[in-house]
């Protein structure tokens, strides 16, 4: 069991897109979409690094907060310790997190919008944080019945409550997964941190300075993605930013842009 595999990207069927803002503008209708990971595609992630006998979801609670109510769901992962006896120890570790009831079957919607945040609790989805909110493609009407990326909303009610039709956005590269040839490791991304500082900044010790110098050098050379986690990068992105250090002749005056940890 690698707890690690647990942060890897899911493919784009996996992922579901929701409204979370909406208008008339000068063209017609626009809407600002989010990006979540779908309750299925959590079990099966679940299921395929832990096993199922190796994970299990608690009872979920019910929270009264300030006269508000809030689903609390727990995701328990058997988890085996190294121990100096030949018979190696496991633990149950439970990490829990809570959402509140949903407009649309609020029990059901309120429990797995809890088990979605426990998930990322353990890394699930997690990387998804990083993705702004972004606009979606609208139209008066579906352009395509049989693209099931195109879906039907209504505006709120001080919009004027018109019909339109939306299509979920596709994901940049660095949100998607990674063929076994293009996996970075973290040991690879620390190597080329190194080569970075050895070249643009072989005499701060700032961790601040450097950290932010070099998100603005890989920002400059591959565009911005989460360059802290290692699981967003690919194979070609650090071979053009190894090429731009390697081809650098003269740092001087070149700010870096790969975080460092303290």
């Amino acid at each position: 069991m690698n707890l690690n595999d647990l942060s890897l990207p899911f493919p784009p069927e996996d992922i579901e897109w929701r409204v979370s803002r909406a208008g008339n503008g000068r063209s017609g209708a626009f809407c600002m979409v989010l990006a979540y990971i779908t309750a299925r595609a959590i079990q099966k992630r679940l299921d395929d690094v832990c096993g199922p006998e190796h994970w299990r979801l608690e009872a979920p609670r019910i929270l009264e907060i300030n006269n508000k109510s809030a689903f609390a769901c727990g995701i328990s992962i058997r988890v085996t310790h190294a121990a100096l006896s030949d018979s190696p120890e496991t633990e149950w570790i439970t990490k829990w997190d809570v959402a509140e009831p949903t407009n649309v079957e609020p029990a059901k919607g309120g429990f797995s919008g809890a088990m979605k945040r426990a998930g990322a609790q353990w890394g699930i989805g997690r990387y998804l944080y990083h993705l702004d909110e972004t606009f979606a493609e609208t139209a008066e009407t579906s352009p395509d019945k049989n693209d099931r990326r195109w879906k039907y909303a209504k505006l709120p009610e001080k919009a004027g409550g018109g019909v339109y039709y939306w299509k979920s956005p596709g994901l940049p590269a660095w949100a998607l997964p990674k063929e076994p040839e293009h996996e970075v490791s973290a040991e690879q991304l620390g190597q080329l941190k190194k080569e970075w500082r050895l070249k643009f900044a072989p005499d701060s010790k700032d961790t601040k300075e450097l950290r932010e110098g070099f998100d603005r050098f890989v920002h400059s050379v591959c565009g911005e993605f989460p360059v802290a986690d290692h699981t967003c990068w690919t194979g070609d992105a650090v071979y053009r930013c190894s090429h731009r250090i390697e081809s650098t002749k003269e740092p001087g005056g070149v700010s870096a842009d790969v975080p460092f940890t303290e």
